[in-house]
């Protein structure tokens, strides 16, 4: 069987992510309590008709959350086929969260009605579970169908790959991702933005990619960061990570950072290394998808 454990924030994109699962054929239970996960498990295993099951587990759970590091060791011991799943967000794209929806912030009680104080302690109550977890999605500046296509890769019918190396591309002036490994700063190359005809163009189109590589800068670039990847990433397995992010930013996420991720996902190569590239502000050049950002 296949089990995903949804958690995360409130207000990061958790509801989005589970009504996906259950679109694709995914069984899916909201607000689980962590101690009943295995029993659920075991009647899954049960059930020849049933393969596929994801469950949302965060802080609605109480004080039964407390008992998740123990309920993932029991799966460890089963070997179980399952991924836990962290939803975050900056603060402020939770607060517009939760005045677009007039909902309430499960702790929003407990802080006296201080909305930044709630996601605050959120944060620290779920700190062991973002630590153990497989895989966080940062969903503060990417939009509801960039999501969907992130999901989608992850449960592609396909054998889970011995490394996955996820690499996006995004803008400083929109924010620093939060959940990137290593953060790449490609401001220094030279910006197709200031030549006139590139400037509606983007890091996608062979024109400006072209140009962005065509610099003797880039490409001793290119070949430095190649080889501390590959210096990296065979330490980084012997500790048992399962997956890299690598954000490559410019000023706006347009040009130098779009056209540096496809490089690096064109030159990155190994045994046992899966990768998957998204543009994280192209939706915001007319370019990618427009809907509704978290």
């Amino acid at each position: 069987m296949r089990l995903f454990i949804i958690s995360g924030l409130s207000g990061a994109g958790k509801t989005h992510v589970m009504n996906y699962l259950e679109d694709v054929g995914y069984f899916c239970i909201d607000n689980f309590p962590p101690y009943l996960l295995q029993s659920l498990v075991d009647a899954f295993e049960t059930n020849n008709d049933l393969d596929r099951l994801a469950v949302a587990i965060d802080i609605r759970g109480g004080k039964f959350l407390g008992e998740f590091n123990e309920a993932i060791r029991a799966l460890d011991e089963k070997e179980i086929n399952y991924e836990v799943i962290f939803m975050e967000a900056a603060n402020r794209s939770i607060v517009t969260h939760y005045k677009l929806t007039r909902r309430r912030h499960p702790l929003i009680e407990d802080t006296e009605g201080d909305i930044v104080a709630a996601i605050k302690k959120e944060r620290e109550l779920l700190s062991d579970v973002r630590e153990n977890a497989d895989r966080i999605i940062d969903t503060t500046n990417i939009s509801t169908a960039q999501c969907r296509r992130i999901i989608d890769f992850m449960i592609r019918e396909t054998e889970i790959p011995e490394f996955l190396i996820t690499l996006y591309s995004f803008g400083f002036k929109y924010g620093l991702p939060m959940d990137a490994d290593l953060v790449i700063d490609v401001r220094f190359l030279p910006n197709p933005y200031y030549i006139e005809d590139m400037r509606p163009l983007t890091g996608e189109e062979q024109e400006v990619e072209d140009y962005v590589l065509s610099f003797e800068e880039t490409q001793v670039f290119l070949k430095k960061y190649i080889d501390l990847l590959e210096f990296l990433i065979p330490k980084y397995k012997v500790e048992g990570k399962r997956q890299l992010v690598i954000a490559v930013g410019c000023t706006g996420g347009q040009h130098r950072s779009v056209a540096i991720s496809r490089a690096l996902n064109r030159q990155l190569e190994g045994e046992g290394i899966k990768k998957f590239l998204y543009h994280r502000e192209l939706w915001r050049y007319g370019k990618g998808d427009q809907e509704n950002v978290f």
